[in-house]
């Protein structure tokens, strides 16, 4: 690419230059400056050189600057000359005078640009000018330019690197680096790349570090130069010990899954750091139901379990996983009395294993002070979340938030209604469809109970929901109205749910979405045999799909080690501990605080099951899948279909009307003002006799 300098140094360049030195009133220098005239080009030569050696910068000036103005000088003296006048001149504060040295240097010699001396004195020139615009044009140039070396373009990346850092620009500070890195030529390059940042990273304050650490995620972890930063994170952590077990973990991973090349630098210093500080011990107690009518879930959690330590031992990272049986009496003394650095706890599983814990005679309070308890349940109940417990599953508000989100924003539902089971899980249920539909811009516009195990009533109380007339049976050719409303939320597992629909299309309602909790996609998950007909505009939430990215790559796992299909309670297990190991050993004197902050880095984590987050506060949420049941299972929601079903069922629901509107006509009949049907003869009782 042509690039068009300055063609000459202005005349005045030398008489400014001395001038300037002469009002500092600097002593040493005047006689110099009376001595540049007299000395020979070979002299004024040596004299600058010798300035230059010794790092008087003015004096280097002085006599470049001169030098420039003789008509005797070699041309091969030219590069030499230019590249120590803008270096001395920049040093010296004057930007102007080095740029123009730079720019004449390049048009005499455009191969100057291809030199990382002339890029570094350039790229300093014009940050110092505050040339932006330039400098960003620059780096383009660089980026698409097949001349420059590598060498030159290391240096290049690293200056833009600092540069983007010094203006608050962290994510291109990175950006830059990582661009630049996918040029270099082979490995080689690469390692050496690598290093140079690692050293600019050393010498970067804690806050800088700090700051470039937050561009880190699971998208960019394990690469350069986002994995150098972790680690460099992870050294300066390293000296406090309420943070050393998790700092650990993070930089073993970086050795070992990075993919960077130049590990073995990385390895040698996390020997060091064993060396000083130890090998922390990582210890996690997971409480499940192994026996009795729970077992098949525990069993299931802990094979994803098992997978996950297997996992991390490979890793380096070694994990030990104690299991306690939640069905055994006594089981939470027994989870008290475990070592300090089973520090935290997976489970349990049922909220009657949960309030042993701090209910009762024989509860064991201290596991909830002294270990970080994450449940697998929806909700801690009375106990506050981030501080007394946390969970690691969806809430109940997870999964009406998904329903009512879905139905407004992509079916443009907004009228809904409740049909619950009259019995704690269903009213509760109720009362926070209620509660969470306002917000996300639902309005309740019906709600009705059902006694759960009296299925007789269950018509009669749907037709009540749906403003069913009482002499419907009489008068089943009669289309009934619409409901004002165009979704139910029905809070009941998928066997009631399969008797509950076809009430619904009884009384007409084919055109209703029917809104499902998470129940029903984990039923789902081994269901076979579904009538499709009542489940068209069916919709359930829930955390497992299995062709997801993670969900996917869990089944891998497992075939590769044999341990056959993997499910939501599996999916379960296996992130749990791994984020578990994420987290790593708690101090001894841990707080809530302490646990939220580690989990602000965990959470950043690849999962197999729908993504779980925590706030600041430590309170869990998760953006769950959407399902519509089909014949041997479920798949994801499409809206659109759904949309379309809706208008289609709408349209066979007119296209009745219209029909019997034809054959009431037919018989003699008309409609009323009041939307009664009339004999023609019949006079309504508002109606002036016939003229």
């Amino acid at each position: 690419m042509h690039r068009t300098y300055f063609s000459d140094i202005p005349r005045f360049f030398v008489v400014l230059i001395l001038l300037t030195v002469f009002a500092w009133g600097c002593a040493p220098m005047q006689q110099s400056v009376k001595s540049v005239d007299m000395l020979s080009t070979p002299n004024l030569l040596m004299e600058a050189d010798a300035a230059w050696e010794a790092k008087q910068y003015e004096s280097t000036e002085l006599y470049y600057a001169a030098a420039l103005d003789r008509q005797d000088l070699v041309r091969s003296e030219l590069p030499l000359v230019y590249g120590r006048l803008a270096e001395s001149a920049y040093r010296n504060g004057h930007y102007h005078q080095a740029r123009i040295a730079l720019e004449k240097w390049a048009n005499q010699d455009t191969s100057a640009l291809e030199l990382a001396s002339w890029e570094t004195i350039y790229l300093n020139t014009m940050a110092a000018l505050g040339k932006t615009e330039r400098l960003h044009n620059h780096l383009k140039w660089l980026q698409d330019s097949t001349k420059t070396p590598w060498t030159t373009k290391q240096v290049v990346a690293l200056w833009y690197s600092d540069y983007f850092r010094k203006m608050d620009d962290p994510e291109r500070s990175l950006d830059v680096l990582s661009e630049y890195y996918q040029q270099a030529p082979e490995p080689s390059a690469k390692a050496g790349f690598e290093q140079a940042f690692r050293q600019q990273l050393a010498e970067s304050s804690e806050s800088e570090i700090e700051i470039l650490s937050k561009i880190v995620d699971t998208t960019n972890q394990w690469q350069f130069p986002y994995a150098l930063v972790s680690f460099e994170q992870g050294v300066r952590i390293a000296v406090d010990a309420d943070t050393w077990s998790s700092a650990w973990r993070t930089m073993r991973n970086l050795t070992t899954k990075s993919s960077l090349v130049d590990t073995m630098s990385l390895e040698s210093v996390l020997v060091d750091l064993e060396a000083r500080y130890g090998v922390p011990r990582i210890g996690l107690a997971l409480a499940l139901p192994i026996t009795g009518p729970y077992a098949k879930v525990g069993v299931k959690i802990l094979r994803g379990a098992g997978l996950a330590q297997w996992r991390l031992a490979q890793n380096g990272i070694e994990v030990d996983v104690r299991v306690i049986n939640t069905e055994i009496s006594g089981w939470q003394t027994r989870l008290a009395e475990l070592p300090s650095h089973y520090s935290v706890v997976g489970g349990p599983l049922r909220v009657s294993a949960f309030k042993q814990l701090y209910e009762g005679e024989n509860s064991d309070q201290s596991v909830l002070k002294e270990r970080a308890v994450f449940t697998f349940m929806s909700s801690l109940g009375e106990l506050t979340e981030g501080r007394d417990a946390w969970r690691f599953f969806a809430s109940r508000n997870d999964e009406v938030r998904s329903l009512v989100s879905m139905a407004v924003d992509e079916l443009g539902i907004t009228d809904l209604a409740v049909f619950y089971p009259e019995e704690k899980f269903g009213r509760t249920m109720a009362e926070t469809f209620y509660r969470e539909a306002t917000p996300l811009g639902g309005r309740i516009k019906g709600m009705q109970s059902y006694p759960p195990k009296n299925l007789k009533k269950w018509s009669k109380r749907v037709g009540k929901l749906l403003n069913v007339p009482a002499d419907f049976s009489e008068n089943k050719d009669v289309p009934l109205e619409m409901p004002d409303f165009g979704a139910v939320f029905i809070p009941d597992g998928w066997r009631q749910a399969q008797t509950l629909l076809p009430n619904f299309f009884f009384y007409e309602g084919d055109q209703l979405v029917f809104l499902g909790p998470g129940l029903w996609s984990r039923a789902l998950d081994t269901a076979k045999g579904i009538d499709e007909h009542y489940y068209r505009l069916a919709v359930c939430p829930g955390a497992w799909w299995e062709q997801s990215d993670g969900g996917r790559a869990l089944q891998t796992a497992l075939t590769e080690e044999g341990l056959g299909q993997a499910d939501f309670w599996v999916a379960l297990g296996y992130d749990f501990i791994r984020f578990a190991g994420r987290l790593g050993s708690l101090p001894s004197t841990w707080t809530g605080r302490d646990v939220n902050s580690r989990i602000h880095a965990a959470q950043d984590m690849d999962f197999s099951i729908a993504r779980l987050t925590w706030d600041d506060s430590g309170v869990a949420s998760q953006d769950l899948y959407l399902f519509s049941p089909v014949r041997n299972g479920k798949r994801l929601i499409n809206a659109e279909k759904i949309s379309s079903r809706i208008s289609q069922a709408s349209a066979r629901r007119e296209k009745r009307m219209g029909a019997y509107e034809k054959r009431m006509k037919e018989q003699g009949y008309k409609l009323s003002e009041d939307g009664q049907w009339i004999t023609i003869e019949e006079k309504t009782p508002d109606m002036p006799p016939e003229q």
